[in-house]
């Protein structure tokens, strides 16, 4: 079958997919690959880039012959007969495009099927339309491949991947000669040839195509050099594209009308200069980047490029050789500064020749004129910063060329001033070059509307101002050379400047001051240029104002006043030169930029009492000058206004000057200012610049408030003036001026409406706006006050005013223009002005009703007790009771006692025949119609359905008032008190204590028929409708805050209401006929208001302890179904169980299409609870689409949308009696979206009222109601209901969403579950683990369940549980992130349940015993059943494979900020039970682990806002703990650690300035936030400690990456740990205490004496290293005296306030063992320093003195300690008192801890009084003994725990210090040599070098704790031989049997059974050993 190819219109189809693939599918590998296969196929298409297909004589053969054979079409299965016409028209489209006749059927095909997009034109104008709109988007899906290469210039930001798949291709596309194509296509490309060739062929349409198919075709052509431009920007082009390039350029002689360049020859211009740019030599890669780079890498690149550029052959355009030339000059200046350029040395040295011939043929003037002055050169980033870094390296690199074209144009100057001084003019062919550059300067900069700010590198700032204290005051930034050099510019080129370049240079300082710092520096410049000393610069403040001034004055003395003057400044100009003009704009113009960009500036310029600025600016423009002279003083003062301060000073000063006249005159000339001129002056001219500048400044004035006292005193104040003006003779006039350009009139158009538009929107509707208020006059009495502009404006809109018929004219002409298609002056400024139009008739619009309603008020009366009258009282009583100031007195009038004996009353009672009224309409007995309307006020309704309405709309009435302030309607008809609080109201039945019967009688008498029959009340099915309304007012009253009491009480004590109506929940309804007549919809939401109240209900009654109601209640929702389908309710609330069994009725819930997953309680039926769930479907079937003959969808939708109005519920439907005139079809269509919608929000009540319902029982009711197995058993059966439900395909997100916060709820309370199975204090002892005599541990475990078989149900639940939530979180991996936010947190419940319990929750004293190690590695029971549910858990997360892994890696790294801590902490739980490491694996793989890691980075600045005293939110801290969090967990395992040190995440953390930011004194904040040392400690740096502690950990002390790493940060941070280590606590503070320890800690392990050798990687930092870690060494060693456990630390922690921590523990034992880990990391550090010696070596860290172990009281230690420098070491005489206290204190602290196991073994037999004491001063006495018991035991639990500790702390602390004390006794004892009296160390260290050493002898480090070995023979220590004898007699007395016995029995009883064995018996035989030898008592 031959088929047509769809060679020409599919492009576009393909071409989309590819741009939509590139940019949105970056991250896809399957999207990639997708995209790979796609460019496979059509690169052809590429190749053969917009080559058409041939014609074909057979081809046309067969078209011509398909009218009677037809055509073979691709998707149908018989030929196509074409029509005649069809056969013509597409041979004409072939002969059109020169297209082959296939392809030319095809198009006009596809243009027959995109008729209908294109109303309006025939399939073949559509088919031209598509042949040029496929050609564009084939380039345009070239140019994004192109755009995604990797390159030099830009990045997109796409994966590696994809970056490397598109420059593969397209290398592929430029090696098959994509260049010489693109070229040769635009070569041939004439715009203007294609379009008279389309209109000869009649192949245009209206204006509409015509412009479609123009911009089309001029797209084409500008994509295929944009391609190019591309192309060349990323990667040069080669030499023979290069060459081409210029080749074409050479012939390129497009202009514009203007002069400029083609946007297309700009961009060919622009690859041609990125081909033979150098700048990227500069960059630091250079030599990397020099390989690709054709002009380096090939040698006859430069040289051909030469010769092609400096071709005989005549250039068609002259400045683009001079723009070519002059790019090339500069790269042979670049290229003879680099080195590895051979054989081109000869070239470079012509640059300034090339140079000299690109002046010559004027490019700065093409420049100027011919590129950068184009439409489009500033909106092209490249663009701009390509020229910009030609102009600033040829100021750079040729600063003597640019001299010398300044000496040229000061010689050009000299020569026109003194033809100027002769009277002659300046003679042609003058040389300009110098104020070319300085134009083109201006104009390359003067806009910047991407922001780019590149004019900053010509300004330097100023020199820092330094402090007394030598501390810079401003900033520190030093410029860099080539910054330097442009400012030098900038400064000279304006000294002795000579006229005729003073214009062009306040040009080029109005072009640079472009952005807020530009303008700054040049504020600065002009300041210091001022502030010279000697004569005072031309270019200088000070000369700007003062020439300014003399302007003034000498022409304010030439004219008349300023305020009657008539404008005749043609006779009074003599005073001022045009040239003299022409600078003063340029002057002007420069502080008008000034002032717009920098308010400094700004506020300093009108401040300065010597220029007055603003009065010589408004002087002036009195002033007889040139109307565009006056237009940039209005300018300028409008830039000035932009301060408000400065802008109320100007509006008094505009009414001084008079410019607008406001005041009437006393002359009896005519009046002048701007009225004479805009009429008289500009309107002869057809200019208006004064005018448009006056507009500009009105605008810029009206942006801050008017003043209040406006020209009060002289006249009316006000606006008033200024706006009749604005409106009279500019707005109204604006139309009927002539304009030389046709522009301005729209421009003048655009700036009165934004002034009326601002007006106009500020303005707030008063009633004082309409009330005429009189002001005095000086000198004319009394005048009526001016409005406020906003409303006079809105008087003009609201009548049939010339303004507002303007204000119409201008839309329609806007219409009627834009219809026309086509470009003409002023076009932007029409469609903004009909914009403005637009918006002020909405603003009008929206702010009418406020401004009608103000004018005058109505009251509405009604009497008529009729039926139909009746139904109109009440809606018009509903709708005056909206208001919340009418119902008071409403309320007021109906029950005055005096109202019921008046007359208007009629002498009657009329409060209680009121709401006798409202009662008798409530409790009539009409049936409801449910399809009866709102509206039945027609003559063919009923009266039963005028009274149903009546009925609702009395509860529309009291839902309405129910909320508003006491006392409304709501509690009038209710029958709550009106004069007391409505709380205080005492609810009885009718006739009890002289009741009247109210309407909530009425109300509760509705829902209570039919309660005793099987079905449940009657009004369900009789009157739905009202039933609903009922139920909702209920609710309503319940919820109430003060009606909320009473109610209940009434409903709880008089009704039985809610325990009645609970048991036919879910509600039933009795046969099929009235069951289909009643909506299900209005049966749900029935329901859900019972539900939520019946919430509401079981709140109250907990918190109220009424547990008899609660538990009621509970037992009646949590009881099966067959429990109650065995009784009948009687009508006192029981059951009568005699009742036969009811039949199986039908109910419109049917519970079993769902099954239940979960455990029934008792019984085999569904619970209640379950049941009113299983009523809710969570499928909702969407309406079909209407299918339509003759009617537009898009238009029957639109019809449709404007008739939707929302109802009284909120819920947006439509009005179906707008669209009853309509087709059936339609009104059936909208019926079914209208019960879709209610059915959804029905649906959504029902569930939100499940939902209160299962939390308030959750949450409120006392747990012992529903507890243990039974509360676990409900939540998992709720649970796998709820995600069975949300687990279908077909479940909508309306539905599916709400249900993530239940589910959250239930699995928080699933783990609360789990958590709080705690034994009763009678089991204490069976729980407890005990040691047994024989060694043995019997341990009971307590764990999910009571058995092994509960456990396993119980596991397997949780899994089906997990495995919903995960697939549920899967799902809505695209929904809103609150639904993942609470999916993660139900997921993160779930897997805590697999986590052991803490032992304050689980009791459990198998981890506190004795027994250490082998007990617990023997334990068995709760831990295993831990470890086999996290196994089982981790195994189905697996499961679920990459995807999962990838959303929750996605969420934790982007994402709201709650999503993204809850996804992380999920990523935490999940870690810690990958034994496998499967997600490890993942992070790592996929770069998730070093996105986290240079996070850290980017976040440094949002932490260091969070250390201000009142910072942001704190998200940034949360966020940063929930990072270091999950690292931490990551450095918890060795490949975790491995993969942290990989990811270089310490090396990031130490390049963080945060922590440099710690403050010195802790400043509290009050309230929530802490303070900011506590944030800085607790949540940046207590973290980061941690994750350091994890790393080393893992990997041990000997792994040095690690602690290269950790040592790194800790030394670029030196600064903050050395001011932790040497921070002086004059009291003992918890946090400081935690600080310091976590500090010790890593420093201990991270920095050992002599290693830093081993850590460094560069050799010239090692000193410095060196001496950090050495400086670290020494303050760790100084807290040794501090914290050794003398008697004042101890005092100090005995002072220490005792409070509650975080934790539960007292401050108090939380200092306490902060201290200890102190004392234990700096012992351990000790130990190591010396033990990491090597064994011929001796470390030496303490002297040979025992005077603190000899001071009896210890006394003398802490005066040691105050006065001891860290200089010296410290005696060994610590470690003895060390030794002491520790032993004493571990003695002490094992018997108390014997004592606590004892009493807390036997706590039931313990007595009150000790119970008492133990519970810590709580309040017991109304606790009972088993309450007392359970608090006893958790602090007996909580002190063991702390006991623990501090032994585990002693142990190690006394370890350790023995260790110290056997290796100096040692040494001091056996090997040291004692200096000799009178020696020297000098002498020492001489014998050292003439004396051998043996093998035995021993050397010793240094004394100094510096950290850097210094090995000196054994007699350099310094110690003499008295030191050593003292040392050997204190010994024996220190150092005695006492403390070894002491020793020796912590080490039986403790030590032994948890670390070495024997260890310290070892060290006590040595050092006894030691004593027994070498000391005195040996002697």
């Amino acid at each position: 079958m031959l088929k047509l190819k769809r060679l020409v219109c599919g492009a576009r189809t393909r071409s989309c997919s590819t741009q939509w693939r590139l940019h949105c599918s970056t991250n896809s590998p399957k999207a990639i690959q997708d995209l790979e296969v796609a460019l496979r196929r059509h690169k052809p298409d590429f190749i053969s880039l917009l080559q058409k297909p041939a014609k074909n004589a057979t081809h046309r053969e067969e078209v011509l012959k398909a009218d009677s054979v037809g055509l073979p079409i691709e998707g149908q299965q018989v030929t196509q007969i074409l029509a005649k016409s069809f056969i013509e028209e597409a041979l004409i489209i072939s002969d059109l495009f020169d297209l082959n006749e296939y392809a030319a059927v095809e198009l006009l095909l596809a243009g027959e099927n995109q008729q209908p997009y294109f109303p309006g034109l025939s399939r073949g104008l559509v088919a031209v339309v598509l042949y040029y709109d496929g050609r564009a988007s084939l380039v345009n899906a070239l140019r994004t491949l192109i755009q995604a290469r990797n390159g030099r210039t830009w990045s997109l930001a796409l994966s590696e991947d994809l970056v490397a798949l598109a420059t593969k291709f397209t290398n592929q596309l430029v090696d098959a000669g994509l260049t010489a194509k693109i070229l040769d296509l635009i070569s041939g490309m004439d715009v203007t040839v294609e379009i008279s060739r389309l209109e000869k062929e009649r192949a245009l349409g209206n204006a509409r195509h015509r412009k479609q198919v123009i911009e089309k075709v001029r797209e084409v052509k500008q994509s295929l050099a944009d391609c190019l431009f591309c192309l060349a920007c990323q990667s040069p082009l080669a030499k023979v594209d290069i060459l081409r390039l210029i080749g074409h350029l050479r012939g390129d002689s497009s202009v514009t009308a203007a002069g400029t360049m083609e946007d297309v020859s700009i961009a060919l211009l622009m690859a041609a200069l990125y081909c033979i740019d150098s700048q990227s030599l500069e960059e630091e890669d250079s030599e990397e980047l020099a390989q690709n780079l054709p002009m380096l890498s090939d040698p006859m690149f430069i040289p051909e490029v030469h010769r092609a550029i400096f071709s005989p052959q005549k250039w068609q355009n002259p400045g683009l050789k001079a723009v070519v030339r002059f790019a090339w000059s500069l790269t042979l200046r670049a290229l003879s500064q680099y080195p590895n350029v051979p054989d081109v040395s000869d070239m470079c040295e012509l640059d300034e020749t090339i140079m000299d011939m690109a002046i010559e043929e004027n490019v700065f003037e093409f420049l100027h004129s011919a590129v950068v002055a184009t439409d489009t050169f500033h909106r092209e980033e490249f663009y701009l910063r390509r020229v910009h870094g030609l102009v600033t390296d040829f100021l750079v690199n040729m600063p003597l060329k640019v001299k010398e074209l300044r000496n040229q144009g000061d010689e050009t100057a000299r020569i026109i001033m003194a033809n100027q001084h002769e009277g002659l003019e300046a003679p042609a062919g003058l040389k300009r070059d110098f104020e070319h550059l300085l134009r083109l300067v201006n104009q390359l900069y003067d806009k910047d509307p991407l922001k780019l700010e590149l004019a900053l590198e010509y300004w330097c700032p100023p020199e820092p101002l330094s402090a007394p204290g030598g501390r810079a005051t401003v900033y520190n930034y030093r410029p860099n050379q080539r910054q330097v050099s442009l400012h030098k510019f900038v400064r000279l080129a304006g000294d002795l400047l000579p006229p005729p370049l003073y214009i062009p240079y306040i040009s080029m300082l109005s072009g640079l001051a472009s952005s807020q710092q530009c303008a700054h520096h040049c504020f600065n410049l002009l300041k210091m240029n001022g502030m010279a000393g000697g004569q005072v610069s031309t270019v200088s403040w000070d000369h700007f104002f003062v020439s300014l001034n003399h302007y003034y004055m000498s022409l304010r003395q030439e004219v008349p006043p300023a305020g009657d003057m008539t404008h005749l400044y043609r006779h009074y100009t003599k005073g001022i030169t045009p040239q003299e003009v022409d600078g003063l704009a340029a002057v002007l113009t420069l502080i008008c930029r000034i002032a717009e960009q920098d308010e400094t500036a700004r506020v300093a310029l009108c401040e300065n009492q010597q220029w007055l600025i603003l009065v010589v600016l408004l002087g002036l423009v009195s002033c007889s000058v040139p109307a565009q002279l006056k237009a940039d003083l209005l300018l300028t003062l409008a830039a000035l206004a932009k301060t408000p301060e400065i802008a109320a000073n100007l509006w008094h000063s505009l009414e001084v000057a008079q410019l607008i006249p406001t005041v009437p005159s006393t002359s009896i000339r005519q009046p002048g200012g701007m009225q004479i001129e805009v009429d008289e002056v500009e309107a002869r001219n057809e200019e208006f610049p004064m005018t448009r500048a006056f507009l500009q400044l009105m605008d810029t004035l009206t942006d801050s408030p008017i003043p209040a006292g406006l020209g009060v005193g002289l006249r009316a104040p006000g606006f008033q003036p200024y706006l009749e003006f604005l409106r009279e003779h500019i707005f109204l006039k604006f139309n009927t001026r002539e304009y030389k350009d046709k522009g301005e009139k729209w421009e003048v158009c655009c700036g009165v409406l934004g002034v009326f538009y601002k007006l106009l929107q500020q303005h707030e509707t008063t009633p004082e706006d309409f009330l005429e208020q009189r002001v005095e006059v000086h000198g004319e009495g009394s005048a009526l006050a001016n409005k406020p502009p906003g409303h006079v404006l809105m008087m003009h809109m609201l009548n049939n005013t010339p303004t507002l018929q303007m204000i119409l004219y201008i839309i329609d002409e806007a219409t009627r223009q834009l219809d026309r298609y086509v470009t003409f002056p002023g076009k932007e400024h029409l469609e903004k002005s009909a914009l403005l139009c637009i918006k002020l008739v909405e603003m009008t619009l929206a702010k009418q009703e406020g401004f009608l309603i103000a004018l005058e008020s109505k009251y509405i009366m009604y009497n008529n007790w009729l039926p139909e009258h009746a139904l109109v009282a009440v809606r018009i009583l509903h709708a005056v009771c909206q208001s919340t100031l009418v119902q008071p007195k409403i309320v007021s009038i109906l029950t005055d006692d005096e109202a019921s004996t008046s007359s208007l009353c009629g002498g009657s009672r009329l409060c209680p025949d009121l709401l006798h009224g409202f009662v008798e309409c409530l409790e009539c007995e009409d049936p409801e119609d449910v399809e009866a309307e709102d509206d039945l006020l027609d003559e063919d309704v009923t009266v039963s359905q005028v009274r149903s309405a009546t009925r609702q709309n009395i509860l529309y009435l009291l839902l309405a008032s129910v909320d508003l302030p006491a006392p409304n309607m709501a509690h009038f008809l209710l029958g709550y008190e009106l004069h007391k609080p409505v709380s205080k109201t005492n609810l009885q039945d009718p006739g009890i204590l002289d009741s009247l019967r109210t309407c909530l009688h009425s109300l509760l008498c509705i829902l209570g028929k039919g309660l005793e029959s099987r079905h449940g009340p009657s009004c369900l099915y009789q009157t739905p409708r009202l039933a609903q309304l009922t139920y909702h007012m209920i609710y309503k009253l319940c919820a109430n805050p003060d009606a909320s009491s009473p109610t209940l009480r009434y409903l709880r004590t008089a009704q039985d209401f809610l325990y009645r109506q609970l048991q036919h929940i879910p509600f039933q309804l009795p046969d099929s006929a009235e069951r289909n007549s009643v909506n299900e919809n209005v049966v749900l939401s029935q329901q859900s208001w019972l539900l939520k109240t019946v919430a509401i209900e079981l709140h109250i009654t907990s918190v109220n302890r009424q547990r008899s109601h609660t538990q009621r209640l509970l037992n009646l929702l949590l009881e099966s179904s067959t429990g109650l389908s065995q009784k009948v309710l009687l009508t006192d609330g029981t059951f009568d169980v005699d009742y036969p069994q009811y039949d199986n009725d039908y109910t419109l819930f049917d519970s079993t299409t769902i099954p239940s997953l979960g455990f029934s309680a008792g019984g085999q039926g569904r619970r209640k609870l379950l049941g009113v769930l299983d009523s809710i479907d969570f499928v909702q079937n969407y309406p079909p689409s209407m299918e339509l003959k003759f009617f537009k969808q898009s238009a029957m939708e639109q019809v449709i949308a404007s008739c939707e109005q929302r109802d009284e519920t909120g819920i947006q439907l439509c009005n179906v009696k707008l669209l009853y005139q309509e087709i059936q079809s339609i009104c059936g269509n909208v019926v079914e979206r209208n019960s879709f919608r209610e059915s959804i929000f029905c649906k959504r009540q029902a569930f939100e009222a499940w939902r209160q319902l299962v939390e308030i029982i959750l949450t409120a009711c006392p747990e012992d109601l529903l507890h243990g197995e039974s509360r676990q058993n409900m939540l998992f059966e709720i649970l796998q209901d709820l995600l069975l439900k949300v687990s279908k395909e077909d479940a909508i997100p309306e539905l599916t969403a709400p249900a993530a916060g239940v589910i959250l709820t239930l699995m928080a309370n699933l783990r609360h579950c789990f958590l709080s199975i705690q034994p009763t204090p009678s089991q204490c002892v069976s729980q407890y683990s005990l040691q047994q005599p024989d060694g043995s541990t019997v341990s009971q475990s307590s764990g999910f369940g009571q058995s092994s078989s509960g456990r396993m149900i119980f596991a397997s639940s949780l899994q089906v549980v997990l495995k919903g939530l995960i697939e549920h979180l899967m799902r809505s991996s695209s929904g809103p992130q609150r639904v993942r936010a609470n999916l993660y947190g139900a997921l993160l419940y779930c897997l805590h349940i697999a986590c052991k319990p803490p032992v304050d929750e689980s009791v459990n004293l198998a981890d506190l015993d004795d027994e250490g190690i082998d007990a617990r590695l023997g334990a068995t029971g709760t831990q295993s059943e831990f470890e086999r549910l996290k196994q089982d858990n981790i195994d189905t997360i697996v499961s679920y494979g990459d995807n999962f892994m990838g959303l929750v890696c996605r969420d934790a790294c982007d994402g709201h900020d709650v999503g993204r801590m809850l996804a992380l902490a999920s990523l935490d739980v999940i870690m810690s039970i990958d034994k496998r490491h499967h997600w490890l694996a993942y992070l790592t793989s996929k770069g998730y682990l070093d996105h986290l890691a240079e996070d850290l980075l980017q976040n440094d600045l949002q932490l260091q806002s969070m250390l201000h005293e009142h910072p942001a939110p704190l998200r940034a801290l949360y966020m940063f703990e929930s990072k270091m969090s999950l690292l931490t967990r990551l450095a918890g395992t060795a490949p975790g650690a491995r993969a942290l040190l990989q990811s270089r995440v310490m090396a990031t953390l130490a390049e963080c300035n945060v922590f440099h930011l710690r403050p010195e004194t802790d400043r509290s904040v009050e309230g929530f936030v802490p303070s900011v040392l506590s944030r800085y400690r607790q949540q940046i740096l207590f973290p980061v400690l941690r994750l350091c502690l994890s790393l080393l950990t893992s990997m041990g002390s000997e792994n040095w990456q690690a602690r290269r790493q950790i040592l790194r940060f800790v030394v670029s941070h030196i600064d903050v740990f050395s001011a932790i280590l040497c921070e002086r606590h004059t009291s003992l503070d918890l946090e400081a205490m935690q600080e310091l320890a976590l500090v010790t800690a890593v420093i201990g392990q991270a920095g050992v004496e002599g290693d830093s050798q081993n850590l460094l990687i560069e050799e010239e930092i090692a000193v410095e290293f060196k001496g950090h870690v050495a400086r670290l060494h020494r303050e760790m060693i100084a807290l040794l005296p501090k914290y050794c456990l003398s008697e004042k630390l101890q005092k100090q922690l005995r002072n220490v306030t005792v409070s509650s921590g975080p934790d539960g523990r007292n401050t108090q034992t939380n200092i306490q063992l902060a201290v200890e880990e102190v004392t234990a990391n700096v012992i351990a550090f000790c130990r190591t320093n010396i033990s990491s010696c090597s064994s011929q070596f001796f470390r030496i860290l303490f002297r040979p003195c025992l005077v603190e172990a000899m001071s009896r009281d210890f006394q003398q230690l802490d005066e040691y300690k105050g006065s001891h420098s860290t200089a010296r070491p410290h005696n060994l005489g610590v470690i003895v008192c060390m030794l002491v206290k520790c032993a004493e204190k571990f003695l002490v602290l094992y018997d108390s801890d014997k004592q606590n196991r004892r009493k807390l073994q036997n706590i039931i037999n313990l007595t009150s009084e000790e119970l008492k004491e133990l519970c810590g001063g709580q309040m017991t006495e109304k606790m009972s003994s088993q309450q007392r018991q359970k608090i006893a035991s958790y602090h007996l639990l909580q002190t063991i725990r702390n006991t623990m500790k501090e032994l585990q702390f002693y142990s190690y602390i006394l370890e350790n210090s023995l260790y110290i004390l056997w290796h100096h006794l040692d040494f001091y004892l056996l090997h040291c040599v004692p200096v000799e009296p009178g020696s020297t160390l000098f002498r020492a260290h001489m014998k050292k070098q003439h004396h051998m050493r043996s093998l035995q002898d021993y050397s010793v480090a240094n004394f100094s704790t510096s950290g850097i070995e210094d090995d000196v023979s054994t007699g350099t220590t310094g110690v003499t031989r008295d030191e050593l004898e003292q040392l050997k007699q204190d010994a024996v007395v220190c150092v005695n049997e006492s403390l070894f016995k002491k020793l020796q029995q912590i080490e039986q009883c403790y030590t032994c059974k948890r670390t070495r064995y024997d260890f310290v018996e070892a060290l006590i035989r040595r050092i006894r050993r030691l004593l027994k030898l070498h000391t005195t008592a040996a002697s």
